[in-house]
């Protein structure tokens, strides 16, 4: 006799149509900007691009955004309340719980309308999506989107030696409540495999696992023809003499530009040609510095007139392609979007080993690296920098080829292809553009081997829906 359950409901929908996606995400561009943000923007855009039906559920911004509208093919809803809750500790906990509590609600109440679920982000909607999609009849996939959303599970964001014994139990209570989670999801995407290594430490089966990398425009983000980068500086407003070293981030601490500017009299004094770009802002972080950077940039140091600062701009992909170097001086990242946009733009990067560097650059060959938070060593990468000059161009030609294959359509397949594994009850697996093939079974018993992912042919497109020309049509600005 055939069972009724949700669960053969829904994968005998997904055999007849195609899979019906809805994203989760706590931020969501636009008016948010940072890396995850735009992630989901663009990665839900090209999904419904391809022909899906891509709904995403977020948290309100603050202040506030439309509750519903269609961005493009994706219909948006954004849930009460507002406001940067991260960093907030204890005080975050009661409007977080409202959030889940609607979420819940709207999970429940519009089941029929989606065949998966994937969240972005570990920390809190996998603690009500995952029981609910697994209630429902639903599949469900987890994006983790770095390895501090394990190290600080829970609420408390301070070091361990910091921490109140209250703050301690709640993190270790943390840490148990989202292993359990983790470990009863239909899939775990890890974007490195420094996070499928975490993952597997917390017990997360290999089986359940897929390493599928963050995605960047290659339309848009590629290295100046011969003449252009001189017509991009005339058009920019940018010294036309000068070697261009840019920042593009969040203007907060933990990305370490605080640190860059205040070694900046000792960077400009051993290279006087040297001029600084920074692109970003601070708004929706929690340890926001841009007032305290525009502050000292009005005061009169060494080589303060050679750094512009551009805010939050549209044309983060023309201003890498009038670079000459990339600098992210972070102490902590997850899979930046920030740094395979400026190797995909052909630049020389000086980055810190955090998160996904590791795995992408090799010093000395593709880029340089210095350690975080070191004053002596982000001087040094700047001076191993410029002892190279004469290689940057081969240098920008490798850090190209370090993200062909993460364009945004075929990352976008993959994802395609891991959502018609999951509803036809079968493996799938995907040779990652960082690592290792991996798989994600929706079954826990031993499952057959499955077809190899399959990459798109289609040429990318924009969110907008038309072909991309060579400018991005999202806000970029990034991580």
């Amino acid at each position: 006799m055939q069972s009724n359950t949700p669960i053969d409901d829904s994968a005998q929908h997904a055999a007849r149509t195609t899979p019906r996606i809805l994203w989760l995400t706590e931020e969501f561009f636009p008016p948010q900007v940072g890396g995850v943000e735009l992630m989901v923007r663009r990665l839900s855009a090209e999904l419904a691009l391809s022909g899906l039906d891509v709904g995403v559920i977020t948290r309100q911004s603050d202040p506030p955004s439309a509750a519903e509208e269609r961005i493009g093919a994706v219909h948006v809803r954004r849930l009460k309340p507002g406001g940067v809750l991260k960093g907030a500790g204890w005080r975050a906990a009661l409007p977080l719980l409202a959030f889940l509590a609607r979420l819940c609600v709207v999970l429940i109440r519009d089941a029929r309308r989606y065949d998966v679920l994937i969240v972005s982000g570990m920390k809190t909607i996998p603690l009500v999506a995952v029981p609910l999609a697994k209630l429902l009849g639903k599949r469900c996939i987890v994006r983790v989107e770095s390895t501090a959303e394990l190290d600080e599970p829970g609420f408390v964001e301070r070091p361990p030696g910091e921490r109140a014994p209250l703050e301690w139990v709640a993190n270790r209570a943390g840490a148990r409540l989202q292993r359990a989670v983790l470990i009863r999801t239909d899939c775990v995407i890890a974007l490195s495999g420094a996070l499928e290594r975490r993952l597997l430490d917390t017990g997360v089966p290999a089986s359940r696992i897929s390493q599928i990398p963050n995605a960047v425009d290659l339309r848009a983000f590629r290295g100046p023809a011969a003449s252009e980068r001189a017509a991009l500086r005339v058009q920019l407003g940018l010294p036309q003499n000068a070697t261009l070293m840019i920042y593009v981030g969040r203007l907060s601490r933990a990305k370490g530009i605080d640190l860059l500017v205040r070694m900046w009299p000792q960077i400009s004094a051993r290279h006087p040609d040297l001029h600084l770009l920074i692109a970003g802002g601070g708004r929706d972080s929690h340890d926001d510095c841009e007032a305290e950077l525009r502050e000292h940039l009005r005061s009169s140091f060494p080589g303060r007139q050679r750094i512009t600062m551009l805010g939050s701009t549209d044309l983060v992909n023309l201003y890498l392609r009038a670079s000459d170097l990339y600098i992210l001086p972070s102490h902590f990242e997850g899979f930046s979007i920030a740094i395979i946009e400026a190797l995909a733009s052909g630049l020389p990067s000086l980055l810190t080993p955090v998160g996904s560097v590791p795995e992408l650059i090799r010093d000395g060959e593709n880029g340089f690296i210095f350690s975080a938070r070191d004053s002596d060593a982000l001087v040094a990468a700047v001076d191993a920098a410029f002892a190279a000059r004469d290689r940057w161009p081969e240098i920008g030609r490798r850090a190209r080829a370090t993200v062909e294959m993460m364009d945004l359509g075929a990352v976008a397949a993959q994802y395609r292809s891991l959502f018609d594994a999951l509803l036809e009850r079968r493996p799938v697996r995907a040779e990652s553009a960082v690592g290792r093939s991996a798989a994600c079974p929706t079954d826990s018993a031993p499952q057959p081997t499955g077809s190899p992912l399959e990459s798109s042919d289609s040429p990318p497109r924009s969110s907008g829906g038309s072909p991309r020309s060579g400018s991005s049509t999202l806000r970029q600005t990034l991580v």
